[in-house]
Parts: C-alpha cells; structure tokens; sequence
C-alpha cells in the first residue's frame, strides 16, 4: 500500500500572512509554480514544472488542479491530475505556532493506483514538495 506523502514547515510569519501566500495569485506563482491560479472553488490551474513554458503560459504535459476547499485561514485543498488519470488530493492546514505557522501538506489518493506503477511518481513528488515547494512556500512568507 502506498502512504499519503506528509510534510510540514515552520514559517516564521503570521497565520493571516501565510494564507495570503497561499491563496493570492501573484504570490502562489512564485512559490507553487503554477499557471493560471485564481482562489475560486471549482478553479482549475496548471502546475507547470518546465519555467520557460510556464512564463509563455504553456500548459503542456503541466498537472491539473483544480480546488476542492477554501477554508480561510485554515485549509486549502485541491486535486492534483493528469487528464484521463484519476485523481489525487493535495491538503494544506495552516496552524498557529509560537512565533509563527505551522504548514502541513497531505498528498493522498495513492490507493487508486497500483503500487507498482505509481510508486516512482509518488516519490518523486514526495521530494519536490518537501525540499522544494513548502521551502519556497516559506521563503515568501517569510519575505513579503
């Protein structure tokens, strides 16, 4: 069986700043990577890895999101897909901490897929949320 990913950061700045971060167009392109974003139950955007197609707002071979909950300042989720592949859930839960916000991301929905074939992609992202995308999360929290 595969395990959901599960990750958390520290950010050094208010909860009500890091939900900006989160939900804030502007500010989730640069910590994300994402074209498209509008805060909107039902929105889809583009997760796009490759930086010059995402500048031309090229959405080719990029993931499919689309949001799920809004739960200001608390929760912020949203499918994470490629087109005729089922779907997965990725949950961020924001947290009041001393001197800051604590920053969970679950990535769950493996139990669809088999094993086998999705172990590879699976802990592929599991690095690049950890050591990429909650880091940056955190360095424009932190910065704006």
């Amino acid at each position: 069986m595969i395990q959901d990913i599960v990750h958390a950061i520290e950010i050094r700045a208010p909860r009500a700043r890091v939900w900006q971060v989160v939900t804030q167009p502007q500010l989730v392109a640069e910590w994300l990577g994402c074209i498209g974003f509008e805060c909107a139950l039902g929105h889809v955007f583009y997760m796009q890895q490759d930086p010059a197609k995402r500048a031309a707002g090229d959405i080719s071979g990029a993931t499919h999101c689309e949001i799920t909950r809004i739960d200001a300042p608390d929760a912020f989720e949203f499918s994470w897909y490629y087109p005729e592949t089922p779907r997965t859930r990725v949950a961020i839960r924001l947290s009041d901490m001393p001197g800051g916000t604590r920053a969970e991301l679950v990535h769950s929905g493996w139990v669809q897929f088999d094993p086998e074939q999705i172990r590879a992609i699976r802990d592929m992202l599991d690095g690049g949320w950890s050591s990429y995308v909650l880091p940056q999360l955190q360095r424009v929290a932190e910065r704006v």
